[in-house]
């Protein structure tokens, strides 16, 4: 991690205490803490990971160029907001993406592969198998962005206490915005699916959608129905969605709507695209399986 971040990783991000040390005694804390998490296996092995997959394979600096490129373009699109620094740490799996308006910092660790032995020791019930093959190099760009669009415009644009519409709308322009970022990404990495998954949801849309539109359930505002179709899982667990289905179906059918309106409005930039809240043009646009 680049200079002058240690007052962020040491307490925010690591925890281990106050920085800088105010007192002896808070120093010889630290700096226990410090010594324990450094001599730690697990932390020996996860960024013994991050250097042999990311660092010497060049993925790191391949990230770096990507995502660089991309807020390249932010500024571009977004002139008069701000551009994050961008750094590359060891989180001590906390954070896979730690963004900021000052800072998207990229948590290594949960990139160096599903079947690295960092990756498959960590404890099941909070990263199950299914989330473990996500945490792969492919995925890093796409997290990171992602991630960091997300927090930028949660304050002004999340539907909180929204309707299931409103929280697939607001997936769906955030991940449009990544894939226009980010073109040279496969789509499927920059939602976090495998090539296979991808074709699979492709292939299925029109069943997915007609599930989706059922019994007005798009403008359902319990929560337990909306995680269904936008959180990690097994797949997709929403009506009669196959078992066979990724999960977070709801990521990818935000998205078509977002394509087809933009199709329909290509003198629209993407600011304007933000401001839209009202789902029903979205709706109006949107042509299943095109």
């Amino acid at each position: 991690m680049s200079e002058g971040w240690e007052p962020l990783l040491i307490m925010d991000i690591l925890q281990l205490g106050s920085w800088p040390p105010r007192n002896e005694g808070e120093y010889a804390a630290l700096d226990s803490a410090w010594k324990g998490f450094t001599s730690f296996e697990g932390t020996r092995v996860a960024i013994n990971g991050i250097d042999s997959a990311l660092a010497q394979t060049g993925r790191i600096e391949t990230a770096r160029k990507q995502l660089q490129a991309a807020l390249g373009r932010w500024s571009q699109h977004f002139p008069e907001s701000p551009i994050p620094n961008l750094d590359f740490a060891y989180t001590g799996y906390n954070y896979s993406v730690y963004p900021t308006n000052e800072l998207l910092m990229v948590g290594c660790e949960f990139f160096i592969g599903a079947d690295h032995p960092a990756v498959k020791g960590l404890p099941p019930h909070i990263y199950p198998r299914y989330v473990q093959e996500r945490m792969i190099p492919e995925h890093m760009v796409g997290d990171a962005l992602r991630g960091w669009l997300l927090v930028h415009f949660q304050n002004d644009h999340y539907p909180r206490q929204g309707r299931l519409a409103d929280e697939l709308l607001y997936w769906g322009k955030v991940l449009f915005l990544s894939r226009c970022l980010a073109p040279e990404v496969p789509p499927y990495d920059l939602l976090d699916f495998t090539k296979e998954e991808w074709e699979w949801i492709k292939a299925h849309e029109m069943q997915v959608w007609i599930e989706l539109r059922k019994e007005e359930f798009l403008y359902t505002t319990q929560h337990m129905d909306i995680q269904r179709w936008v959180a990690d899982a097994p797949f997709t667990k929403a009506g009669a969605v196959p078992q066979e289905s990724p999960d977070r179906l709801g990521w990818y059918m935000g998205l078509r709507w977002v394509e087809d309106f933009m199709r329909r409005h290509p003198e629209m930039g993407l600011p304007e695209l933000m401001a839209q809240k009202d789902v029903l043009p979205f709706l109006q646009s949107y042509r299943p399986g095109s």
